[in-house]
């Protein structure tokens, strides 16, 4: 996970704001995992937010401005320096560590009730990585505890497989699973599934993703001619376009209770 921080670290910090057409620093865009936090936190006894991954904070000083977590201790943990550093600001506590070694002493009190929030980060993990990090999660949270996060997740296996070839072509590990594979480690970590449903969409552009991951035209060209290849030239997931191609992220917010 560290890897792939350091790589992406050109785009991090104020640049990040405009990544993707602002697809994570739009206030509109949050709004339906925003409203789904807002109804977990009408509904439950929560001391402590804590956002895994909440690299410049954002989601939580939207939280804050939208006055939902008045007198709550908001908690932004990220493994990058850069991303915490636009991060810091009135009352939100930032703390540098992975998720992957995230322990409940670092974000608060033991004897605090925590939500943990979360939005595109478990992609970062690996196929392989993905249910220790659950497992871990789950050992950090009380009975209880909800865990809210957006995933990027596919009914269709083939739309999976697509992205996932992407990924690879770019010679990341990152790894998106289907809604099936994702409830399934869910569970397996010991967290129920109360409630799964939808978030925007995010449309990436070849000419995004080569400067998040320093690709060069050659490069973007390469993966335009392969993914035709294996996949076609267009699905409802990529496209090829005449200088590169573009792909669709399919976002869906999933409400996990802590069992």
């Amino acid at each position: 996970m560290n890897e792939h921080i350091n790589r992406e670290e050109s785009v991090h910090g104020e640049q990040w704001g405009e990544l993707h057409g602002g697809y994570f620093s739009d206030p509109a865009i949050a709004q339906p995992f925003v409203d789904r936090v807002n109804d977990v936190l009408m509904k439950s006894l929560t001391d402590v937010v804590v956002d895994l991954g909440g690299g410049t904070g954002f989601l939580l000083s939207h939280l804050a401005a939208q006055g939902l977590c008045k007198g709550l201790v908001l908690v932004n943990l990220d493994g990058s320096d850069v991303q915490l550093a636009s991060a810091r600001g009135a009352g939100i506590l930032c703390v540098r560590a992975l998720i992957t070694d995230l322990q409940r002493s670092d974000v608060g009190p033991k004897d605090k009730r925590f939500l943990f929030i979360m939005r595109s980060v478990l992609h970062y993990l690996g196929e392989a990585g993905l249910l220790p990090v659950l497992l871990h999660l789950r050992s950090q949270a009380g009975e209880g505890e909800i865990f809210v996060h957006q995933t990027a997740s596919f009914e269709d296996e083939r739309d999976a497989a697509c992205l996932n070839a992407l990924y690879r072509h770019m010679h990341t590990d990152k790894w998106y699973p289907t809604v099936s594979e994702l409830k399934s480690s869910l569970t397996k970590a010991g967290w129920r599934v109360t409630d799964i449903s939808p978030a925007p969409p995010l449309l990436l552009t070849s000419e995004e993703l080569s400067r998040r991951y320093a690709l060069g035209g050659d490069d973007v060209m390469r993966i335009r001619n392969v993914m035709a290849q294996e996949f076609g030239g267009q699905t409802s997931v990529f496209g090829a376009l005449p200088n590169g191609f573009w792909a669709k992220l399919q976002y869906r917010i999933y409400t996990c209770v802590a069992d």
